[in-house]
């Protein structure tokens, strides 16, 4: 009796092997078919986009789209493969979504303000902006975050609900550069416009096709302030920033123009 048992019992886990063993080697498949059929996709979608130029912030999205929903649908069909009913467990992710979306409104905020932020485009990769107190190049523009490499170099992470709604400055054609200039109240002005005015239009980095905006902005206690205005290229706002200064600095001192510092005159009076 116990023999015939154990011979039970093993053609029992026997053919639960053979039947399941299947399915589990066709689910492998279907998701490895799934797997290559994303690549295939993926390499002609890529190639359509790129022949009808499409926005590479777009273009990115609509790939990672695709590429997911080939590999979600693949994932499917390996579990309808394995026995694993498709309708409840899709209804039953339906619920749980609910809940989860309740429950994390706020990084999913950030998802939904990516997709503004791709299709209405107010930058692009490789534009240089400052959106909430923080200024560079934009590096890359994913569903949650925006990534942005500083003028120091570090890469700044900004979720995207921090993005959406803010003042945001594009810098991708040309950006304002400022200079502000003290000169002495016994200087020659207009002689020192004229040099100032000269060194910004003799810049080779400043585009010939730019004006030069230049005048007295006030009076202050201890000198005459300056002021400057060119655009440049945003790659090119460093050098033009650091080079021009020092240009004014060394033609001012030559030219005998006095750049003053703070003073105050103390007057004391002595009683008798």
């Amino acid at each position: 009796m116990n023999h015939e048992r154990l011979i039970k019992i093993i053609d029992t886990i026997t053919e639960h092997s053979v039947h399941y063993g299947f399915q589990m080697i066709g689910a492998g498949i279907i998701l490895i078919v799934g797997w290559l059929l994303s690549r295939f996709v993926v390499r002609i979608v890529t190639r359509a986009l790129n022949d009808r130029k499409v926005d590479i912030t777009i273009g990115n999205f609509i790939i990672q789209t695709v590429r997911w929903a080939i590999l979600a649908l693949g994932f499917l069909f390996a579990l309808s493969n394995l026995g694993v009913q498709i309708a409840p467990l899709i209804a039953g992710l339906s619920v749980a979504g609910v809940g989860a979306g309740l429950a994390l409104q706020g990084p999913l905020s950030n998802y939904a303000s990516g997709v503004t932020l791709i299709f209405t485009k107010p930058f692009k990769i490789g534009d240089i902006i400052d959106v909430v107190n923080v200024q560079g190049e934009v590096k890359d523009i994913s569903l949650p975050r925006t990534e942005l490499l500083g003028l120091d170099g570090s890469i700044v992470v900004i979720p995207n609900k921090h993005i959406v709604g803010e003042v945001i400055k594009n810098y991708s054609q040309h950006r304002q550069l400022e200079f502000k200039v003290t000169v002495g109240y016994n200087c020659d002005v207009d002689k020192a416009l004229a040099i100032l005015e000269s060194i910004l239009k003799n810049n080779k980095k400043v585009p010939s096709n730019q004006p030069v905006v230049a005048g007295i902005k006030e009076f202050g206690d201890s000198g005459i302030f300056l002021q400057a205005f060119v655009w440049v290229l945003p790659g090119d706002y460093g050098d033009v920033k650091f080079s021009v200064n020092k240009a004014i600095w060394d033609e001012y001192k030559r030219q005998n123009i006095t750049i003053p510092y703070p003073q105050r005159d103390i007057h004391i009076n002595q009683k008798a």
